[in-house]
């Protein structure tokens, strides 16, 4: 969402731009390039500064499960696996494939 926000507010600035550059000078065209100069340069410094959305915690938690059969924990790739204050009377198994 602030990706957007900043993409909106850009696009806001740069038509500011060129409307004060149009009601400045008489070229039209200048006018034009230099909106097409602020969209490009202050789009860019917003879109860096704006922070990038984190990845989403890949770690699998099994805590306090009764289970009266086996218990299986598997993940599809690197990740932590944690397993704490579990009863189970089957088997307890943990499975890492990446």
């Amino acid at each position: 969402m602030q990706r957007f926000v900043g993409a909106v507010g850009t696009v806001a600035v740069a038509a500011l731009v060129n409307v004060a550059t149009g009601v400045l000078t008489d070229h039209r065209s200048t006018a034009w390039w230099v909106s097409a100069a602020v969209l490009l340069v202050v789009g860019t410094a917003v879109q860096w500064r704006l922070p990038v959305t984190p990845e989403p915690d890949s770690s699998q938690r099994a805590n306090d499960n009764k289970v009266n059969g086996n218990f299986y924990q598997a993940a599809p790739g690197p990740t932590a696996q944690e397993a704490h204050r579990n009863r189970v009377k089957g088997d307890f198994s943990q499975d890492q494939n990446g």
